[in-house]
Parts: structure tokens; sequence; C-alpha cells
């Protein structure tokens, strides 16, 4: 699993959230502090567990609705990651995205870097500003096309 991003204190999304002027109730907290104990990428099963290991009910469908709100705060991304299902992880400086093996499920991390053509790209030609936070990109890894 990978370590949470380097901006990702409670404290910092905390504010980032107050900033823009969003509500912080008692349950998205609790989700916010899962987030960032935890680190990495989370499923929405993850977070429950972790949740009522700490002696606190919240239920699955709350912790989605939650997550989706984080999405689209821009403060979690959400990326399915195939076999692995879907994840959240809190979005920090140091983002990144994965190449995942359709043959062996290897998970391969790739820097945000990769993406700035695309961006760029999809602006020039399309007039659309794009928001990639977190991608998946499926194929094969060269240890299993070489086998082919």
């Amino acid at each position: 699993m990978l370590q949470p991003a380097a901006n990702s204190s409670k404290e910092a999304v905390i504010s980032k959230l107050k900033q823009r002027g969003e509500r912080l109730t008692i349950q998205r907290l609790l989700v916010i502090d899962a987030l960032c104990t935890l680190g990495g990428h989370q499923t929405v099963h993850d977070i429950h567990q972790h949740l009522h290991q700490h002696s606190t009910d919240l239920t699955e469908p709350t912790i989605y609705r939650i997550l989706q709100w984080l999405k689209d705060a821009e403060t979690v991304s959400q990326t399915d990651l195939g076999h692995s299902g879907i994840v959240y992880e809190l979005l920090g400086t140091n983002r990144h995205h994965h190449l995942v093996c359709l043959s062996c499920g290897a998970v391969i991390d790739v820097d945000d870097s990769v993406m700035a053509s695309l961006r760029e790209h999809l602006r020039q030609e399309y007039g659309f500003e794009p928001r990639i936070d977190h991608m998946a990109v499926f194929g094969m890894c060269r240890a299993c096309h070489n086998q082919q």
C-alpha cells in the first residue's frame, strides 16, 4: 500500500474544505480521519472496517456518499483498479496513476507527468479542461507481453 500524500494530513484536508465553505459533520470528519490514518488506496469496505474497529458504525452507503462528496470537493480520487476494485485516495502533491496488467494483475505506478501531454492535447484540440486525478490504464505488462 502507498503512503499518504505529503499534504494529506487531517488538518490540511479540513483546512482545504473549510476554505471551500464545505460543512464538516462528525461523519465526514470520521471518514477524513480514516483516510488520513490508513493512507494509500482504500475501498469503502476498508474504511468501514477501520471505523468499526474504532467503535464507529457508519454504514457503507454513508461512507460511499461521503467519499463522493470528497471527490466532488477535489479532495479524494476514485479509481477502478480492476481486480482490486474501486479505491479512494486523498489527493496530494504526489499525484500518480497506474498501469494494470490484465494478465497477471501487476500494478505499476506512473508519475503524473505522463498525463501532461494528454491534458494539453484535450485543452488545445477540444477546449476541454480535463480532471485527471488518479487514473488506471489497463493492458499488458512487459513480462506478459513478451510471453506471447
